[in-house]
This record gives structure tokens, sequence and C-alpha cells, in this order.
């Protein structure tokens, strides 16, 4: 059987990499990282507090030249990556399972007797991998530029005087395990919908819906308790994010945004519900995609 996920997930592969989706959002990812990256370099080029359109000020880091040294900066772009990721892998998981219900391949592999739940298994270790590798890219991408940055910067250095190299791994496995619950997010919205644009509606739709319902709530007391449950929150917290990596905002805070960060759980409360929403929603996924007849090609 896992002779066979193996055989399914490398024929999904051979199929997507001459598809455009998984280019493009590879290269949204980068991008997005080096924007974040060369504004924090600007912002420490131009001096320690720059004033902001709205009288406030921002203010660099005064640890801004040792995240430029390897393997500190692969750990800023790990964090930096994953949160970029977020909705692109949820993109991808849905377009990747949804387009199949829309051309009929899923009836076609099906009847040439590929197992349902293989199939299923297949798509979600793809995209698994391809997630990983955009992590890796991404802190790659960030080791480049941090290593162009830190030739223009007096007193910057390339490598760390003091590397701390378990700190790499153990970003590098949280990072991968906090994308999990997207993955398999994106795969039930396809599963449910039998459709890649509305499940990739749901997905941009819960992104968006999540951080104003949490934005909103978060000026109530009871809401505290709750917190913690919600997946962004609870892989916040699994992370250890505060949502500052390479430059905080001065001036006066929301009281919104400083009650999201105080309530993010421990890594532990994080790691167990990230894991529920994994098992429960890859649950629902393999229960529905068992159960349910597979139409032909929809034209989708």
């Amino acid at each position: 059987m896992t002779t066979e996920v193996l055989s399914l997930t490398r024929w999904e592969w051979f199929k997507l990499r001459r598809r455009r989706m998984p280019w493009i959002l590879l290269f949204v990812s980068v991008l997005l990282l080096q924007i974040t990256f060369w504004s924090a370099y600007a912002l420490f080029r131009v001096g320690d507090e720059v004033t902001l359109g709205d009288g406030g000020t921002a203010s660099v880091s005064g640890d801004f030249l040792g995240l430029l040294a390897f393997p500190n900066n692969a750990v800023i772009g790990l964090a930096i990556s994953h949160g970029f990721s977020i909705i692109l892998i949820m993109i991808l998981a849905a377009s990747l399972t949804g387009t199949e219900y829309g051309w009929g391949t899923v009836r076609t592999v099906l009847t040439r007797g590929a197992g349902r739940w293989q199939l299923l298994a297949s798509k979600l270790l793809l995209v698994a991998l391809l997630g990983v590798g955009a992590l890796i890219v991404g802190a790659l991408s960030m080791a480049l530029s941090s290593f162009i940055a830190s030739l223009t910067v007096e007193g910057g250095a390339w490598l760390a005087e003091s590397a701390e190299w378990g700190e790499v791994a153990r970003t590098f496995g949280k990072a991968i395990f906090g994308l999990l619950p997207y993955v398999v997010l994106g795969v039930f919205f396809a599963v449910l919908t039998t459709s890649s644009g509305t499940a990739i509606g749901l997905a941009l739709g819960y992104a968006v819906a999540e951080g104003i319902v949490i934005s909103i709530l978060a000026n109530f007391d009871w809401f505290e308790r709750f917190s913690g449950y919600i997946l962004g929150q609870a892989v916040g917290g699994w992370l250890g994010t505060d949502g500052g990596a390479l430059f905080s905002g001065g001036g006066d805070e929301s009281f919104g945004e400083a009650a999201v960060l105080a309530m993010q759980p421990e890594a532990l409360q994080g790691f167990l519900v990230s894991l529920a929403y994994i098992v429960i929603l890859s649950g629902l996924s393999f229960w529905i995609f068992q159960r349910r007849d597979i139409a032909g090609a929809k034209g989708e």
C-alpha cells in the first residue's frame, strides 16, 4: 500500500510540475519574503527610528546585524516563509484536488485500479512535500539576500560567530508541522465541494475571516478562553511567533493587536490543537472521498 501511495505521488508530481500554478505560488512566496526583508533593510539603513505617515514611528531591531548572519537568517527565512506559505499552500491543495474533479481524471484513475484512500493520501503527501520545498527555497533566498546585504553594511558578517544549528532544525521541523493543518484544510474544501474554484474561495475566505474575527473578538475578555482553539492561533502558539520577526512597529499599539499576541496558546497546546485539526479534517476528507460517487468531467 505504501508503494502504491508513493507511486501515485510520483505520478501526481509528474502532472503538477507541468502546470503554472505551483511555480507562480512559489514565486509569490519568495517575492513577498524579499519585500519584507528589503523593507526592513531599508529602515535599518535610514536609521534606528523612522517617522511614519500617521505620525508614529517604526523602530528597527538592534539585532538586525545579527540576523544577517548565517544560520540566523535561515531561521528568520523559515519563519517568514511559513507565514506567507499558509494561504498559498491552501490554494495549491485546493487546486490540485479540485481540478481533478473538473477534468474527470479522478474517475479515470479510480477505474484503472487505484484505491481511493491511496489516491487522496498521495495528494496530501505531494502538497506537504511541496510545502517543505517552499520553506527550503524561502530560507535559501533569505540567506542569499542577507549575504548581499551584509556586504553593504559596516560590521556585517555573513557567518554568525556562535551558530545555533539546532535552532535551524527546530524551526524547520516546527514550520513543516505548522503547514500540515492548512494542507489538510485545502484538500478538505476541495473534497467537500468537488470544485477547485469554490475550494480556493473557501480557503481564502477562511484566512480572511479568521483574521477579522480574531481582531474583533480579541477585545472581549471571554474570548481568551476559546482563542487557543482557533487554527491560526494554535499554529502561532506552536511556532512561538509574535508578529515581529525583523522589525517592530512603534507608537501606540492597538488593544486588539496586543490582545491577540497575549492570547496565543503555549507550544504544547498549539501542537495538540493543530494535531486535532489534522486528524479531524483528514478523517472527514477520507470519509467523504470514500463514500461519494465520482462523476465525470464537469468542464471546470
